[in-house]
């Protein structure tokens, strides 16, 4: 037994020899250059995760103060839909007031990138942007509401202009967010066309400049800033404004009537640059425009319910503010003295332009 342990023992040696013989790379025969060692397979190492892209902050900025108070809480509503649908994607820095830009910085400042989004009433925007004069044109629409659904988002005047001030201005029109029309409001009364000749009356854009010069008036071009102080002075005998500029500025303190006949109307719209709109993630995109559809919707319903719970019924009210209904057929007299403000605005915007807009705004 103790013999055939020891052959076991020594044929299991020559197997293990034999093996680790096959397994050693072989010797280059003499004068040749040994084999490369085979290199073991390389394991796949883990993908690192991805990067989270940082959040986008975007600047705002906005002229008019919290007095107004049918405008800045639903400004303040679209910051707030972006910043809480966005947390940790986009947010936005909100400067009202002019503590960033001034009215008349805010186009300039939007082009030089010091605001990413600017809100700027339209009929501010008329000397840089002419295709927004339209939005002012007396007599033009039936109602604020007609105007409302023609310039509302996705409709066919709102799609037109936009594609107009892109291709244009290189500027994106994000929403128009209509406010109630603009009356005539004086210190002297105005209840026929004739009254309004030989009057200075503040105006915040061209067209309503146009309009108060075909009614014979003179056209004072001003901030509503400074309107009290001119009022109060006599350097100007009224306004062609809207009653949330009377409110949001106390203009009733110095102001005796208010001849209600349309001349005119505009938006608090929302603006951005088409190359800063561009470079912005498609989900940020979305995630705006659904904000500013939410504004656009909402904002004349909620202007007039201000308009009548907070102003007209009280604060015009307790001020002594006559206010002068016109009869449709004064109010004819009127349209029919503004209807060259049309052709004007036509001339100097181009036949093409202007007559798809009056189509329109029309049909």
């Amino acid at each position: 037994m103790k013999r055939k342990s020891i052959i076991l023992l020594v044929t299991l040696a020559a197997i293990v020899s034999l093996v680790l013989v096959g397994c050693a790379p072989k010797a280059a025969p003499p004068g040749e250059a040994p084999p490369e060692e085979v290199a073991p397979p390389e394991t796949e190492e883990e993908e690192a995760p991805p990067e989270v892209a940082p959040g986008i902050e975007l600047v705002v900025g906005a002229h008019v103060t919290p007095k107004y108070h049918d405008i800045i809480p639903l400004a303040q509503a679209f910051i707030d839909d972006v910043n809480g649908l966005g947390a940790g994607r986009v947010s936005l820095d909100f400067y009202h007031s002019g503590t960033l830009l001034k009215v008349k910085e805010l186009i300039p400042g939007l082009e030089a990138g010091t605001a990413d989004i600017i809100f700027l009433t339209t009929s501010h925007c008329t000397g840089s942007w002419p295709i927004m004069g339209g939005e002012s044109l007396p007599f033009l629409y039936k109602s604020d509401y007609d105007l409302e659904r023609r310039f509302r988002i996705g409709a066919p005047l709102f799609n037109f202009v936009s594609e107009v001030m892109e291709e244009q201005h290189g500027i994106v029109f994000l929403a128009n967010g209509l406010l109630p029309l603009e009356y005539i409001w004086t210190n002297k009364p105005v209840k026929t066309p004739k009254d309004m000749e030989g009057l200075k009356l503040r105006v915040a854009g061209e067209i309503e400049g146009k309009a108060v010069e075909a009614l014979g008036g003179s056209a004072v071009f001003m901030p509503s800033a400074e309107l009290y102080e001119a009022l109060q002075r006599g350097t100007v005998d009224g306004a062609v404004i809207y009653a949330g500029g009377i409110g949001g500025r106390s203009l009733q303190e110095v102001i005796k009537y208010c001849t209600k006949v349309p001349i005119g109307a505009y938006g608090y719209a929302l603006w951005i640059k088409k190359d800063t709109w561009d470079g912005l993630p498609e989900d940020v995109r979305l995630l705006i425009q659904m904000a500013a559809i939410k504004y656009d919707y909402r904002y004349l319903d909620y202007a007039k319910t201000v308009h009548e719970e907070e102003y007209w019924s009280t604060l015009f009210k307790d001020a002594g503010i006559e206010v002068i209904e016109l009869s449709p057929e004064v109010v004819e007299e009127f349209r029919e003295k503004c209807e060259p403000v049309w052709d004007a605005w036509v001339d100097d915007i181009g036949a093409e332009i202007g007559n798809k807009f009056i189509e329109l705004a029309t049909e």
